[in-house]
């Protein structure tokens, strides 16, 4: 008699977990319709636009709305004369020959590092070739840039020297800002 009941109850709760399987199987599937539909919908926004009829002189008149400004002008002038930051190329100078090097390297990483962990320094680099080193400064005025890098040991002892570059956002991507040509 046990044995009965049992296979019952199991034959009773087999059955309730394939109900629940398949509502949500179904409701799995009602959600993959609805946002494959609403998928293609975004993917041709135009689709179900209705077309206007536009005349010949709301045309120019959209053409001349259209050509006041190219798209992104404005943020690409402003870009242009933006400087985030300096790019710092150091050189060895003749007062800087190999064997007088190591002296003053040790206090030279030190306050570079300092200048790193005060934000000054983002990123800084050793040439390949061995001729100096390459620092992207955070400042936006290579006055600045060059009184810091002047206080460093090598700045002080004149054993480097550094051609300072302004660099700011990559303006030409303003370009991108505009409408594609159809």
């Amino acid at each position: 008699m046990k044995i009965s009941i049992n296979r019952r109850a199991s034959t009773a709760r087999s059955y309730r977990e394939a109900v629940r399987f398949a509502v949500l199987a179904m409701a799995a599937a009602l959600l993959t319709q609805a946002t494959a539909q609403a998928a293609s919908r975004s993917a041709d926004p135009l689709a179900e636009v209705t077309r206007q009829h536009v005349n010949p002189t709301e045309k120019d008149l959209m053409k001349m709305s259209e050509n006041r400004t190219q798209p992104g002008s404005t943020e690409m002038a402003a870009a242009k004369t933006l400087t985030t930051k300096v790019l710092a190329i150091g050189t060895w100078t003749a007062k800087a020959p190999p064997e007088s090097r190591p002296a003053i390297m040790p206090s030279e990483a030190r306050d570079t590092m300092r200048l790193m962990l005060a934000g000054k320094i983002d990123q800084w680099f050793a040439k390949i070739d061995g001729s100096g080193a390459v620092f992207l400064m955070n400042v936006t005025d290579p006055a600045e840039a060059h009184a810091l890098l002047e206080k460093l040991p090598l700045g002080q002892a004149n054993m480097m020297t550094f051609q300072l570059i302004p660099v700011g956002p990559l303006w030409p991507l303003g370009l991108l800002l505009g409408e594609p040509a159809k």
